[in-house]
């Protein structure tokens, strides 16, 4: 047999970088990838004696596992799904979906049929109050804020950077171009840790966690108190500037460097860098500024400053950009209809209305309340909730709980039905989650053992509850034109050698807001939001301490006087996965806390050493990496280690009151020295 060459897209994280492969029969022969160690974990991902290949089956969580075929599972799941439904309604059930998000489409069309209003992904507690934050502050044509992670314009003549390390997070690393840009372009870098990108920076922020509201507030401050503003525009395109005003006078440089522990100057000369330069560019990652007790103000306080400077649609500052693909659209059509509240909808209504989505975080609650009965999810995991041993008793509590993966992992582990996963190398998809653009992935090799892809394995279980005929008779490419139709295209438009089609509305003539205003109530950018308002909130975005810090909870912090971040980002995993290859083991084989010298010394702790991290809510251990790109009084854990999560720290009160999201990034713990591994 000859070989064969697949032009394809790796999925070893969401950036779908193209690659090609070589393989002969059913086995793989290279993958042309150099710049990214995880994809040339592929192989080993697909052949590791570890993986899960049969469907598993047990009557609760608390009994053994027992191998099962698919002609046993599926009608087993359906059958206790529509008991479920008969017995306690079709609200007692949530679908829940992390990886894969190229199924999601389907998850979610499924979930409707059903009747279930509790669809869950990821997004409970991901970029998605970033997304709602530009939204109700900028409108829907700013939703993706991101953009200019992804955009490089010549015109840009400052950068201000916002808890973003595309060093570790975003290929291609070390020649990012934020970092490559940084030689010649002013960059502003915002974040407690020295990172790479800080190292380079003009001026390195280094914020305590959880202040980003008050440095943005202070920042504005100097801004409008030198007349740095873009007050025409400001003028005709903003709505309730004079409270804003008012509102940032009580924000001096003094006080902003209190409550954040920058120096004064550096703050004032941020400011001005920032203020004085046209255009400039904000960078922001909405996965860290949002997760705070406080995190979706302070992310609209961001947001703001590029407002104020009229850096928004111009080439060089944040143009916005949309998806003319509604990945969602095919939901729509589904006969189902769910008569209940989405969990979360009267907690955090704005979340619940502009993400079309349930609030997960409140799953444990709905479980122990007994509203849930079963969960139907694919590779979802437990490990990013906050508080998660709390939402494992949870889950071993179900009637039903169904998962899809590769690994033996913590979820599994609380699972009554299994469904082996197809790899990426083993499964097509048409991709195109969130980021305006469009892939086909072919399958390159036929599953190992039992295993079967997403959207086959959503397929059949649809025909398994009577909703064969909703999801095309188990015609995929029929639904793959379906999906098209948003974006005016069809399947066959799409390419198949593994590039990128751009569906996103980008390009268009500057300052679109002359002729169209703003998507917001009142038609302009809402220095003071009108539906945060509307909702009982504070319509200005205000700064609150979080809710576990030295100043607002000193009992707490009597005990527990370590200020403790999470989530860094590390090149050699995508969150949770990847830690049981070996390829990938190796260069990164433990889970680590970043400790400042002086914390480490008065602890008696050494770089290396097996330590405890303690919490009001939990303890784990990990190894001490002792190091000064922390500051003093400050420890972040690496997420995503089974047996080693960080979020079992976290508390799950305290929540955001708008988005719900919790606070991983700014909580308490201790450190000690322990002889456990």
């Amino acid at each position: 047999m000859n070989p064969k060459t697949t032009y394809s897209a790796c999925y070893m994280c969401t950036a779908n970088c193209p690659i090609t492969i070589v393989s002969q029969g059913e086995r793989i022969l290279s993958i042309d990838h150099p710049a990214c160690v995880r994809a040339q974990a592929m192989v080993e991902q697909r052949e590791s004696p570890q993986r899960l290949t049969s469907p598993l089956l047990r009557e609760s969580a608390h009994d053994a596992w027992r191998e099962a075929s698919w002609e046993e599972v599926l009608p087993a799941a359906a059958g206790k799904l529509l008991e479920v439904r008969d017995t306690h309604g079709p609200e007692a059930v949530v679908f829940a979906v992390g990886y894969t998000k190229e199924v999601r489409p389907y998850l979610l069309r499924l979930a409707r049929q059903f009747g279930s209003p509790h669809y869950v992904t990821e997004s409970s507690c991901c970029f998605s109050a970033g997304f709602v934050a530009a939204t109700v502050t900028l409108g829907k044509e700013y939703e993706y804020f991101l953009a200019p992670a992804r955009r490089r314009y010549p015109q840009t003549r400052c950068r201000l950077v916002w808890s973003n390390n595309p060093v570790e997070s975003q290929l291609p690393f070390e020649t990012h171009h934020l970092l490559v840009d940084a030689a010649d372009i002013p960059t502003i870098v915002v974040d407690p840790r020295r990172t790479n990108l800080a190292e380079v920076a003009t001026i390195h922020l280094r914020l305590r966690p959880g202040t980003d509201g008050a440095l943005a507030l202070g920042m504005a401050h100097v801004i409008f108190a030198e007349n740095l503003q873009d007050q025409q525009f400001l003028d005709r395109y903003a709505h309730g500037v004079d409270r804003y005003q008012q509102h940032i006078s009580e924000y001096t440089p003094e006080r902003t460097s209190a409550i954040t522990g920058i120096p004064r100057d550096t703050i004032v000369r941020a400011a001005r860098l920032y203020g004085s330069s046209h255009p400039a560019q904000v960078t922001i990652s909405a996965n860290a500024t949002t997760h705070h007790s406080g995190g979706f103000q302070a992310h609209r306080a961001i947001l703001l400053l590029a407002a104020a400077c009229g850096n928004l649609d111009i080439d060089g500052g944040n143009r916005p950009w949309s998806n003319r693909f509604r990945e969602r659209s095919i939901a729509s059509n589904a006969n189902g209809r769910a008569t209940a509240a989405p969990l979360g909808a009267k907690e955090f209504p704005l979340f619940v209305k502009h993400y079309g989505e349930a609030q997960g975080m409140l799953l444990a609650n709905a479980i122990e309340s007994g509203q849930v009965r079963a969960v139907c999810s694919i590779g979802m995991n437990l490990m990013m909730w906050p508080n998660s041993r709390r939402l494992e008793r949870a889950l071993r509590s179900l009637e039903l709980f169904t998962t899809c993966d590769f690994f033996p992992n913590p979820t599994v582990d609380v699972a009554t039905v299994f469904f082996p996963a197809a790899t990426h190398l083993e499964r097509q998809a048409l991709i195109t989650a969130g980021d305006g653009r469009v892939q086909y992935r072919p399958a390159v090799v036929a599953p190992r053992g039992a295993a079967k892809g997403d959207t086959e394995l959503i397929f059949a279980l649809a025909r398994h509850l009577g909703f064969a005929e909703q999801f095309w008779n188990g015609d995929i490419y029929a639904s793959y034109d379906e999906r098209l139709e948003t974006a005016g295209l069809r399947f066959a438009d799409v390419p198949k050698d593994g590039s990128r089609l751009d569906v996103a509305v980008a390009d268009a003539p500057e300052r679109a807001y002359v002729m169209n205003g703003f998507g917001t109530p009142t038609g302009k950018v809402e220095f003071v939001s009108t539906q945060l308002e509307d909702a009982g909130h504070d319509g200005l975005p205000t700064f609150s301490e979080p809710s576990w810090s030295p100043h607002s909870s000193p009992e707490i912090a009597r005990d527990y006087p370590l200020i403790l971040t999470s989530g860094g980002r590390s090149r050699n995993y995508t969150n949770s996965q990847g830690r049981l290859l070996e390829t990938l083991r190796a260069r990164e084989p433990d889970a680590r806390l970043q400790m400042h010298p002086a914390d480490a010394a008065a602890r008696n702790v050494r770089d290396g050493d097996c330590i405890e991290i303690t919490s009001p809510v939990g303890s784990i251990a990990m190894k001490a990496w002792v190091t000064d790109i922390v500051p003093q009084g400050v420890v972040h854990a690496f997420h995503g280690w089974a047996g080693h999560n960080v979020n079992e720290l976290i508390p799950d009160i305290g929540l955001d009151p708008i988005s719900g999201f919790p606070p991983f990034k700014s909580s308490l713990c201790e450190v000690r020295p322990t002889t456990a591994d």
